[in-house]
C-alpha cells in the first residue's frame, strides 16, 4: 500500500521486505512501539528512505513509535585460538549490539558512549546524543 501511494517510496520499496514485526511496550509508560526487522543487505537502501518510511508507518499505526532494525546474526565464539582469529568482526556480539543501537538511534548521532561498571558486576552503557537531534529523538527515547 505504501509503494503505491507515496511518490518517494515507490521506487525503493519493491526491492524491500520486512522479516519480522514485533510490538513492544515501554515498562514505565503506557506507550507502545513497533519493531520491524529487515534483512541486513537492505541497510543502505533503508537509510536513504528511513525518515519518510517511519513517518508513513507512524501515520498507519497511530500511537506507536516505529523502529526499523536490520536483522543481524551473532556467531558462536570458537574455543580454538586459530579459529577465533577467523571470526569476522561484524558477526561478533559487540559489533551486532553496536549495530542495533545505531539502527535504533539512526536519525540522531551518538556523540559519546560510556560504560559504567557497577559493584555488583553489571554493566550500564550511557549514550550521549547530539544536541541538534534532540527534537527528532525525544519522542522515541522511551521505547529505546
Amino acid at each position: 500500500d505504501l509503494e503505491v501511494g507515496h511518490k518517494t517510496l515507490r521506487t525503493q520499496l519493491p526491492r524491500f521486505h520486512i522479516n519480522t514485526a514485533k510490538e513492544i511496550e515501554a515498562k514505565h509508560l503506557s506507550k507502545k512501539g513497533l519493531v520491524l526487522l529487515y534483512p541486513l543487505r537492505y541497510l543502505m537502501l533503508v537509510r536513504k528512505v528511513q525518515k519518510v518510511l517511519t513517518a508513513e508507518l507512524e501515520k498507519r499505526f497511530p500511537g506507536r513509535v516505529v523502529l526499523l532494525i536490520a536483522q543481524r546474526t551473532v556467531t558462536k565464539r570458537p574455543q580454538d585460538v586459530y579459529a577465533r582469529q577467523k571470526v569476522r568482526r561484524s558477526m561478533t556480539r559487540t559489533a551486532v549490539d553496536e549495530g542495533i543501537l545505531n539502527d535504533l538511534l539512526f536519525p540522531a548521532d551518538a556523540v559519546a558512549k560510556r560504560w559504567r561498571f557497577r559493584p555488583d558486576g553489571s554493566k550500564l552503557l550511557k549514550v550521549y546524543l547530539d544536541s541538534r537531534d534532540k527534537k527528532k529523538s525525544e519522542a522515541r527515547l522511551f521505547v529505546i
